[in-house]
C-alpha cells in the first residue's frame, strides 16, 4: 500500500473564495450604486495629480491584496499579482511623501508609515526570493493590513478628503 500524497481538500480551498465573493456580491448590490453615485468625481478631478496617483495606488493595493489573500499561494497568480501589488504599494508610499497638509507644509506622523513601508518591502520581496515563506508572510501581511487596511480606514475619517469623495 502506498501512501497517497496529502493534499488540499478542494472544499477548503474554494470556501473563502466563495464567501470573498459573496461578500463582493453582496457589498456591491446593497452598497455599489449609492456609493458609486455619490463619488465627487469633481472633485477627485481638482486634486493635484500627486493626490489622484495616491488614491488609485492605494485603492488599488486594498483590492489586489484582497484578491491576493484569497488565492492560493505560490502560485504564478500569486507571483505575478504580488510584483504588481509590490509596485502599487510602493507607487503609495512614495507619493504619499509629496502629499503634506495635516501638518501644515511639513510631514505628519503618517508619513513614518510610508518610510517605514519603504524599508521593509523590498525585505518582503527578498524573503519571497529567498524562499523564506514565514518572513514573506509576515512582512507583506502586515504592510497590506498596517499600510493599506489601517491607514485606509483613517483616511475615511469625517472632514478628510477621501470622506469628502465618498460621503459629500
Amino acid at each position: 500500500m502506498s501512501a497517497q500524497p496529502s493534499r488540499t481538500l478542494p472544499s477548503s480551498r474554494n470556501a473563502g473564495r466563495v464567501l470573498i465573493a459573496a461578500a463582493a456580491v453582496a457589498t456591491t448590490a446593497l452598497l455599489g450604486p449609492q456609493v458609486l453615485s455619490t463619488v465627487d468625481v469633481a472633485l477627485f478631478a481638482a486634486q493635484p495629480l500627486v493626490v489622484q496617483l495616491h488614491i488609485l495606488a492605494a485603492l488599488g493595493t486594498v483590492a489586489l491584496g484582497g484578491l491576493i489573500f484569497s488565492m492560493r499561494k505560490g502560485r504564478t497568480f500569486h507571483r505575478t499579482a504580488g510584483w504588481i501589488w509590490v509596485v502599487l504599494m510602493a507607487t503609495t508610499a512614495v507619493s504619499s511623501l509629496f502629499i503634506v497638509g495635516l501638518n501644515g507644509d511639513f510631514w505628519s506622523v503618517i508619513h513614518l508609515l510610508s518610510g517605514w513601508v519603504l524599508i521593509i518591502l523590498p525585505i518582503g520581496v527578498w524573503a519571497a526570493r529567498k524562499h523564506r515563506v514565514d518572513v514573506h508572510r509576515k512582512t507583506m501581511t502586515g504592510i497590506f493590513v498596517g499600510g493599506s487596511l489601517v491607514a485606509g480606514a483613517f483616511t475615511f475619517l469625517p472632514g478628510r478628503l477621501m470622506w469628502q469623495l465618498v460621503f459629500g
